[in-house]
């Protein structure tokens, strides 16, 4: 059982007990790997491509993956005064101890803190200086331009890793345990796989070309912390056909690709089954554009009608009426657009066409089916910017007010980005971003706007790295010699060591920040993403020019890549909806009767609710809900434990649909198959709380040395036990008690069994 300092925040980030978590006997694999996300667990815990890796690394043969997360500072300090090195979450394994270590790269600020993983884990920075223990991996979004970081790294995966990850777990099996050095030459011999010990190589980007074909993770490992996104993440499409010539996404990850309807409602199914989450989001850089999207919808809302449905990005004018009506038929998330500007001479120098008139057309209907609000966002410094480009912003969120619906309104800088059409334009000064900003706010109307700027400090230098080359190591280095980490929370973030840095190495500023020569070479040009570098050049041109570029789902812009023409064909087999026919269910009352010990004592009150009904969903069962739009299961719970206390009596009442029997069902042995290890569910009984409570009191377990009048708490010694003393306790100062570090454990039991003189449930 894990025993943590009691004064670790949210300490169930490290317990690794998760539901649908992989556990292997260690003598039964021949590869150990750590599949690490650079920051916290809430944020790792909502990131849809880890779970993708770490299924797919299961699934392949003598691999056992686990997972690892960055400490939250509390946590590092008890690791580095304790001398604990970072250790995975399944095996409680230091990552020094694996085999592979691979990190997911999606966000610049969290390099500092893939060095100070390692560094807590006892691995040497630098890949130079590694001569044994594990090999350092690196994939995701930022190796596309990997110079700025490279040399903290073994191996680096470019593009999608779907496939490659499983030739490269697999090739390494094989290699294993001849000299290192030869097999990270083996390894950077496959393709997408690029060694910056074995010299710079021109690198092809590797894609799935039929998503179809590609695994969908079905069984996440599911939170026992509130997760950032705390619901079922459905990816149906991959890659973007609009073309803005700002958005590195949109480039790196074309072709644009589809997963069919019919198999997309195999997998929610799937995985609303090993899951029980309440909400799926419909993932896809334009969900508006996914040409099945009226026939998933149906099918989800058919099949899973008390599902909450969201579209996290959509482009304006995508949606349909008709699947307008869809999103409001039941239990739905919020609207989110991406406008980036005002007028429509800029948004044609960015390609991005919208139909803005449209969705003003559509507004009543969103009032009606109850959406009182609505996220955009917009970027501002751009080279053609005007400041009727500014102002008008106010223009096009008045229609919003109007019809009395709120605005969340997001303004952020354009940070030029690696293989785009924009990857030569300027970053334009801090200054002058933040007289726009002003004039922006200026311009708004005085209600109904929750105006949100993205820090502008934080963006420069972005863009700093981002645009950088092999000269940013040191300040990596630098930044590691003075802590920082966890630069995503403002908090932890150093831009003054940032800006130090700079100002002793203005070469360096300039060159990544500074508008750059068409002619000249590009640090990232060595990667190959399958876009043709000319096609780059003519759409800046038109750019320049306010021309557009047709998209790739009405036609081929003829960018280097296959695009499919053909999207609609494969959404053929989608299952049919459920019979109309309305039927008024039946609810039943009834009690839970569950403990929460060893590891799960410390998962917090609500994180025990949320994990309880989702175990109760997959398990099959439907519950009464509240609330129209956002309707949640009706439940009411004893009174919340102390964090760390452990308890063998927690009562849930919930209202479920039908008669059940529920012992002959066996719903608690399906509800317990989808918990953490140490919250189970002992029993169910029919009714409310009041017929299932009984009295209660705490088993105080202390170290035998302990004296009761070393206390200044009232309790009777009950039982002494080889090295330990039992106590009793009814007093109301548990957390007090738990704080205080005295007891080794503190159990709630039902009375009886203390008084009663039994001690096993």
């Amino acid at each position: 059982m894990l025993d943590l300092p009691r004064h670790i925040t949210k300490p169930s980030r490290y317990i690794g007990s998760e539901p649908n978590a992989t556990f292997k006997d260690p003598r039964s694999v021949d590869v150990r790997f750590a599949l690490c996300y650079p920051d916290i667990y809430e944020i790792g815990m909502s990131y849809y491509g880890f779970f993708v890796l770490y299924e797919i690394a299961n699934r392949t043969e003598g691999v056992w993956c686990e997972r690892c997360f960055a400490p939250w500072h509390d946590m590092e300090t008890y690791l580095r005064s304790a001398h604990i090195p970072l250790y995975t979450l399944e095996s409680k394994t230091p990552l020094g101890k694996m085999d592979l270590v691979g990190f997911s790269l999606s966000y610049e600020l969290n390099i500092t803190n893939v060095l100070n993983m390692l560094e807590l884990s006892g691995i040497p920075l630098e890949a130079e200086e590694r001569e044994i223990g594990p090999l350092v991996i690196g994939g995701g979004p930022l190796v596309l331009n990997p110079k700025p970081f490279e040399r903290f790294f073994d191996l680096l995966v470019v593009g999608e890793a779907d496939n490659t990850l499983v030739e490269l777990l697999s090739r390494f099996r094989q290699l294993k345990g001849i000299p290192r050095q030869t097999v990270i030459q083996e390894l950077a011999g496959l393709e997408g796989v690029y060694s910056p010990l074995c010299g710079t190589k021109r690198v092809r980007r590797v894609y799935v070309e039929n998503l179809d074909d590609a695994y969908h993770a079905v069984r996440p490992p599911t939170p026992v912390v509130g997760s950032v996104h705390d619901r079922l993440n459905i990816e149906i499409s991959r890659g973007c056909g609009n073309g803005c010539r700002f958005c590195i996404a949109g480039y790196a990850y074309r072709p644009y690709r589809e997963r069919s309807a019919g198999r997309l409602a195999e997998v929610i199914t799937e995985a609303l089954a090993h899951t029980g989450y309440g909400e799926i989001s419909l993932l896809s850089l334009s969900s508006g554009e996914y040409s099945g999207l009226a026939d998933l919808m149906t099918f989800v809302r058919s099949r899973f009608s008390d599902i909450s449905l969201s579209l996290p990005s959509l482009k304006i004018g995508s949606l349909s009426e008709d699947e307008i009506n869809l999103l409001g038929a039941g239990a739905r998330g919020g609207f989110t657009f991406a406008l980036e500007a005002a007028s429509a001479g800029l948004r044609a120098r960015l390609n991005k066409e919208i139909g803005l008139d449209l969705l003003v057309e559509q507004l009543p209907l969103l009032k009606r089916h109850g959406w009182r609000n609505v996220k955009l966002y917009f970027m501002i410094g751009f080279p053609w910017e005007k400041e009727e480009d500014l102002t008008s912003i106010g223009s096009v969120v008045e229609p919003f007010v109007r019809h009395k619906i709120d605005i969340n309104l997001s303004v952020s800088p354009f940070t030029p980005k690696p293989h785009t059409p924009f990857q030569w334009l300027p970053m334009e000064s801090e200054e002058s971003l933040r007289e726009k900003l002003l004039l922006i706010r200026k311009n708004l109307p005085r209600k109904g706007i929750k105006l949100k700027f993205r820090d502008l400090k934080t963006a420069v230098i972005e863009a700093s790295i981002a645009r950088g080359d092999e000269r940013l190591a040191p300040l990596f280095l630098e930044l590691r010699r003075h802590g920082v980490k966890l630069e995503a929370w403002t908090e932890f973030a150093r831009p003054d060591l940032y800006e130090e840095w700079f100002k002793q190495h203005e070469d360096v500023r300039s060159s990544t920040l500074a508008a750059r020569d068409e002619k000249a070479p590009l640090p990232w040009e060595f990667i190959d993403t399958g876009v043709d570098p000319v096609f780059l050049r003519e759409e800046l041109q038109k750019a320049t020019a306010g021309e557009t570029t047709e998209n790739c789902y009405d036609g081929c812009a003829r960018c280097g890549l296959y695009c499919a023409r053909e999207r609609s064909a494969s959404h053929a087999n989608v299952p049919p909806g459920e019979s109309d026919d309305v039927t008024w269910p039946v609810y039943t009352t009834c009690t839970l009767r569950y403990g929460k010990y060893g590891d799960a004592r410390y998962i917090g009150h609500l994180d025990t609710v949320s994990l309880l009904l989702r175990a109760l969903r997959a398990a099959g069962v439907t519950m009464r809900t509240h609330g129209k739009y956002h309707p949640k299961p009706r439940i009411s719970l004893s009174p919340a434990l102390p964090l760390g206390v452990e308890s063998l009596c927690e009562l849930a009442a919930i209202e479920v649909e039908g008669g059940m029997d529920f012992a002959r069902d066996g719903l608690a042995a399906r509800v317990n198959d989808h918990l953490p290890r140490g919250l189970r569910v002992f029993e169910i009984l029919p009714g409310g709380l009041d017929r299932a409570s009984n009295g209660h009191a705490y088993l105080l377990v202390s170290p035998l040395s302990l004296a009761p009048e070393d206390t200044t708490w009232e309790g009777t010694t009950w039982r002494l036990s080889g090295t330990k003393r039992f106590s009793a306790y009814k007093g109301p100062d548990v957390k007090r008690l738990w704080q205080s570090a005295i007891f080794d454990r503190i159990i709630k039991v039902e009375e009886k069994r203390i008084y009663g003189g039994r001690t096993d449930h």
